[in-house]
């Protein structure tokens, strides 16, 4: 099949989508506040950045390769040429479409679909660019790749698309974070990222999110696991003014291992909603979601998480947690777990709670000379250390605090 005949048909297939589907509903979250048709994906990219992005790009010892995107463009791409020599593919999504011989009908739209709902077919519709990422068969790569998305420009809608494929044995590990240059500009960011990790293969990806607070955001992320992998998927949510994501592990394969961590913190008036649903298809397999979050000012979140054991998944093992801290009066939080259980052979949990900080702890720290606002940054950290130990890639953790600091002000 020619690739650019099957992306002009997913378009096709997303713009049915988008003319016919109601918008989403939830008593929870108002999708009507989110409005992609506000803004333009025709990318402007102003001199002036250029300094800035010369400041990003820079050696990484700690890294195989960098890749920078601007609004809807790739500006600079680079990995170790050895990698390369081995098989490891790393390109801006539509160039491997036109250059790369890979069965991408089988991968690209096929785990997320086009057909999902009105806001992911706007992200197909719009789709400019992206990064497609392949691990060869037993290639083990410790170090990350790293990527960064910037958001340059006013009114800009940015829809990057992620497609990840490791092939059996293989070993790799993925780092992003998305910001805005600057806190007056707005934007409508929509990644999507499917991500596919074959027999016996390991991911370790992690994901930050850090816009500026005039950003509305709405994603989707998936992962399909097979026969004896490991997928662990962290997220850490910090900026944007209204956000909507939704994140799933398939659990496809027997043996499998997968877990979503996710950490938020919310300030001023933001708002989460943050869906994981954990689906475990078949037998002896294990799934963990953790969410640990804290909201100051009047920032509100959702949460809405699901476990679903297949009649097939006996012998599964799935635990879903979320947990929010609330810092002041005036902030809000909505967690609804839910267990599907069609086997009579698993174990499966769920808890979740909403709490406000506890004062004894507060009045304890503030007792030994501690102000106020670094006694509730330590209540939180310790909050959060759970889920921060669960990060395998050490500069990740590294810049979330960074950046949890330089916002608890």
């Amino acid at each position: 099949m020619n690739q650019i005949k099957f992306l002009d048909e997913i378009k096709e297939i997303a713009l049915k989508t988008y003319n016919e589907t109601e918008p989403l509903r939830n008593k929870y979250v108002d999708y009507r506040i989110l409005k992609p048709e506000n803004f333009s994906n025709q990318t402007t990219i102003k001199e002036e950045l250029s300094d800035y992005i010369k400041s990003i790009i820079k050696e990484e010892k700690d890294t195989i390769g960098f890749a920078l995107f601007v609004n809807n463009e790739l500006i600079s791409i680079d990995y170790d040429n050895n990698l390369k020599e081995k098989g490891l593919i790393i390109e801006e999504l539509i160039y491997a479409f036109n250059n790369i011989d890979f069965n991408f009908p089988a991968y690209f739209s096929k785990i997320v679909s086009p057909s999902e709902d009105k806001f992911t077919a706007n992200h197909y519709l719009n789709l400019k660019t992206g990064l497609f990422i392949y691990v060869p068969k037993n290639l083990i790569i410790e170090k990350p790749f790293q990527v960064l998305f910037v958001h340059s420009s006013n009114e800009i809608a940015i829809y990057p698309h992620i497609l990840i494929v490791l092939d059996k044995g293989s070993k790799f590990s993925y780092v992003d974070e998305a910001h805005s240059i600057n806190e007056k500009i707005s934007g409508f960011y929509s990644p999507i990222y499917e991500i596919y990790i074959n027999d016996e293969s390991v991911l370790n990806f992690s994901s930050i999110y850090d816009l500026n607070l005039n950003v509305y955001s709405f994603s989707r992320r998936r992962a399909i696991l097979n026969r004896y992998s490991k997928g662990y998927i962290n997220h850490i949510w910090i900026g944007g003014k209204y956000s909507v994501n939704y994140m799933e592990l398939f659990m496809n394969g027997e043996g499998c291992e997968g877990e979503d961590t996710q950490i938020f913190f919310g300030r001023d008036e933001q708002f989460y909603s943050l869906y994981s649903k954990l689906m475990h298809r078949v037998g002896n397999s294990v799934g963990n979601v953790l969410v640990r979050g804290a909201l100051k000012d009047k920032a509100r979140s959702h949460f809405d998480g699901l476990i679903k054991i297949f009649p097939k998944a006996q012998k599964s093992n799935a635990y879903l947690q979320e947990h929010t801290i609330l810092l002041n009066p005036g902030t809000r939080s909505d967690a609804i777990p839910g267990l599907e259980i069609s086997a009579n052979d698993v174990r499966c949990t769920h808890s979740a709670t909403v709490s406000e900080i506890d004062y004894e702890k507060l009045f304890y720290l503030k007792s030994r000379g501690i102000d106020e606002n670094n006694a509730k940054k330590l209540i939180v950290l310790g909050h959060f250390e759970f889920a921060i130990e669960k990060i395998q890639i050490e500069k990740v953790k590294n810049r979330f605090l960074e950046i949890l600091n330089d916002n608890f002000e």
